[in-house]
């Protein structure tokens, strides 16, 4: 015979643990997001051996003077820069020349562009390690960071591999001409039946002015290449999300040709500083030195690491899954995610019979602890785009960029603003269904939204899966636990569990969408609020602590949108510091 047992009062939380819970959730953040920072620049003292960002700029000043697209005189200026920097380091530059028609799947034309081509040889016989990157720049943008930025990394990385031992194998310095035009530069090297035995190739480019240079895209099959990146970089930032996504979007560099013949590669880029990108401000001024001692240092280890590896059977028939964490990167085979789902479903299921037998787990709390998340997904989508638009209407809009890829000032305090708006409509519901559902429910309701994420993303984005499994596998041994006390729902109320349950999605998501926020526009950041909505119905041990304070909590998240907002109003004015360029 089972024993029903009355559904206890609610539990009331100390009143510290509110406020402990949200700065907290700051102060992780804050440092997780400190370990992805760029590194203080290295000054002309640094030791030769090493990368200097002070050094590369001396690079920039020269490349970056004035837009050089391809084909015009400014262009042939830096060629010859170039080609003269490359023949002091003794890279004996080859000059490649192109006059000839060539068609891709951007042009069909006669085009007439010049690769260079520098070469650090190596002490053994094997195939090279390829560093690329190109020196075109758009018809009204200098070109400071994209990609003059990375020209002057690559030479200054071929400056410090020379001031050291001799790499094992030959290491390729190519800088393209011609990407801004549609990947030309890369389309004519690689169809060239030379370069088709190249072991790895590493490519560096820019999205904006400053931020952590990120490794955003590998080749297929990138198990060995992940494992070696792992111990080649010593700050990486990087995930698998990135990767999957990538390949969704319609965006194209250097190594998109690379990888279409077959090689193996990584790509890394920055994009904090969106605004910037391909306009008039893409100028030396706008350039930091902390970004491009990250994209140097990246360079630099890239070529010590796999320049003295075996590039033989590099490729793989298998991916890996990937993340940054604290200045290392977690990763393990992609084979694992199917068997831990399966396996993630199971112990989900096990957990909803072992607590309906002892009546800690209804059918209509499941039910509700379900629905009101899903709801407030839908809600909060819907609240934040009507303000977006709003937003946009009134002042977004004229600070808002035409020239580039429609990047808007202040988009970050308007993301963040939706992600508060979600806060708000997720606690308020909470607040109303809190006799209703009882803790044990709205911890099983929200473990199995994030189950169903789970098995979405290990079917459709693998890449992704690894953000759902963590979080589960912290709030299963939390269930574990659980079984084992005396009141299991008063269990689920212990700071130490509502602190837990609340800071390992938060570590897992901060840093993907720190970089997605500072990558795509306001508009497409509302995709991000459905996700945020589930992610606070796993974290519900802390979200009912944050309802039971309501009265604070509301009023302090709406007050800090009035204060995001404000402070993107008080600067919606074009001017010499912000300005707004038309499309040509």
């Amino acid at each position: 015979m089972q024993i029903q047992l009355s559904r206890p009062p609610d539990h009331r939380p100390p009143y510290w643990l509110p406020l402990t819970i949200i700065l907290s959730v700051i102060l992780f953040i804050s440092i997780l997001l400190w370990f992805e920072k760029p590194p203080e620049p290295r000054g002309i003292d640094a030791p030769a051996t090493e990368f200097s960002a002070e050094r590369a700029m001396a690079h920039v000043e020269q490349i970056a003077q004035q837009p050089h697209p391809m084909g015009t005189p400014a262009n042939a200026e830096v060629r010859a820069y170039l080609v003269e920097q490359m023949e002091q380091l003794g890279l004996n530059p080859d000059v490649q020349e192109f006059n000839d028609r060539l068609k891709t799947k951007y042009v069909d034309a006669d085009i007439q562009l010049t690769n260079i081509l520098g070469v650090i040889k190596g002490t053994k016989p094997g195939k090279p390690l390829l560093l690329m990157s190109h020196y075109d720049t758009v018809p009204m943008a200098p070109g400071a960071n994209d990609a003059s930025v990375s020209v002057a990394s690559l030479l200054e990385t071929a400056r410090a591999i020379q001031a050291g031992p001799p790499p094992q194998n030959d290491i390729w310095i190519l800088l393209t001409d011609g990407e801004e035009r549609g990947l030309l530069g890369a389309e004519v090297f690689f169809r060239d039946p030379k370069h088709q035995d190249i072991g790895m190739i590493a490519n560096f480019e820019a999205r904006g002015s400053k931020g952590s240079s990120f490794m955003f895209q590998t080749s297929e099959g990138n198990d060995r290449i992940i494992e070696e990146f792992a111990r080649a970089v010593p700050n990486p930032v990087s995930n698998s999300l990135l990767v999957d996504l990538y390949k969704q979007l319609p965006n194209d560099t250097d190594l998109t040709v690379a990888i279409e013949h077959g090689l193996p590669g990584l790509n890394f880029a920055y994009g904090d500083g969106w605004v910037a990108y391909h306009t008039p401000m893409d100028n030396v001024e706008n350039v930091s030195l902390e970004t491009m001692q990250h994209q140097g240092e990246n360079a630099l280890a890239v070529a010590k690491h796999f320049g003295n590896l075996d590039l033989d059977g590099l490729s793989s028939t298998s991916d890996r899954i990937y993340f940054n964490m604290f200045g290392l990167l977690v990763h393990y085979p992609a084979q694992w995610a199917l068997p831990i789902t399966i396996l993630f479903a199971l112990i989900w299921l096990a957990f909803a019979v072992l607590y309906t037998r002892i009546s800690r787990f209804t059918l209509k709390g499941s039910l509700i602890g379900v629905l009101v998340p899903l709801l407030s997904a839908v809600l909060s989508t819907a609240v934040s785009y009507g303000l977006w638009i709003l937003i946009y209407k009134l002042w977004a809009g004229k600070m808002t960029q035409y020239s580039g890829a429609g990047a808007t000032y202040d988009s970050f305090l308007y993301s963040v603003s939706f992600i508060l708006i979600t806060l708000i409509i997720h606690v308020a519901s909470i607040r109303w269904i809190l006799r209703k559902v009882n803790e044990l429910e709205m911890l099983l309701s929200g473990a199995f939204l994030f189950l169903l994420l789970l098995i979405g993303s290990t079917w459709f984005l693998p890449g992704a899966s690894y953000l759902f499994a963590i979080p589960l596998l912290a709030h299963f041994i939390v269930l574990t636990w659980a079984i084992f006390t005396r009141d299991p729902l008063e269990s689920l109320n212990h700071p130490v569990v509502v602190l837990g349950t609340a800071l390992v999605p938060v570590l897992m998501f901060a840093s993907v969408f720190h970089i997605l926020f500072i990558l795509l526009q306001p508009g497409i950041h509302l995709f991000s609020v459905v996700l945020v909505a589930l992610i606070l119905a796993l974290m519900s041990p802390a979200v009912r602590i944050l309802a039971h304070s309501w009265k604070w909590v509301l009023p302090a998240a709406f007050l800090a949108i009035i204060v995001l907002l404000g402070i993107g109003w008080s600067q919606a004015e074009p001017g010499p510091d912000r300005p707004v360029y038309e499309r040509r």
